[in-house]
């Protein structure tokens, strides 16, 4: 079924890359992705590492897809825990201790994918809770959790992918 309805979307618009099912599970796509919640920011770099230097690219699920070479793309990671002051609610790995703790764990997960030439695209995972989850980066009304500068400065690094590309450029 997959292949179909990557077939049938291809050929109604051939100019956009498709994918055929997000994170983890990939039958034929133009863009390959992955989900990853790891919280250790050193063991996050550490399966991403391989493939910034070139070599074979992290695959969760090796006995389901295969990485044939498409843009990379880590299209959910994060799901940092945060609700200061309530005990109820879900996110991924232990809360944070602080906001700071939080931004600092936001921030290494961030820079890790940001500094990898290899990973075209990222998505933090959530923008905002739902229900019982509180791992957004705003809470249920919509309100920012933390200071919206903070996180634009560390989303707005310039990624080694783009880094590379102007230098092919200038070449």
């Amino acid at each position: 079924m997959l292949r179909i309805t990557y077939e049938v979307t291809k050929r109604l618009d051939p100019t956009r890359p498709v994918i055929d099912t997000s994170g983890n599970f990939h039958v034929v796509t133009d863009v390959f992705d992955i989900h990853d919640y790891e919280q250790n920011v050193e063991k996050f770099a550490e399966k991403f590492a391989e493939m910034g230097r070139g070599g074979k690219a992290y695959v969760t699920f090796a006995d389901r897809q295969q990485y044939e070479n498409q843009p990379y793309f880590v299209s959910e990671y994060g799901g940092i825990w945060w609700n200061p002051g309530e005990k109820e609610g879900w996110g991924y790995g232990d809360k944070p201790e602080s906001e700071e703790a939080f931004l600092q764990r936001y921030k290494g997960l961030t820079e890790t994918l940001l500094k990898n030439p290899a990973i075209c695209a990222f998505c933090y995972t959530q923008l905002y809770d739902i229900e019982q989850e509180v791992n957004g980066l705003y809470t249920y009304e919509r309100r920012a959790k933390f200071d919206p500068s903070i996180i634009r400065n560390i989303n707005s690094q310039k990624a080694a992918i783009e880094i590379a590309y102007e230098q092919k450029e200038r070449e």
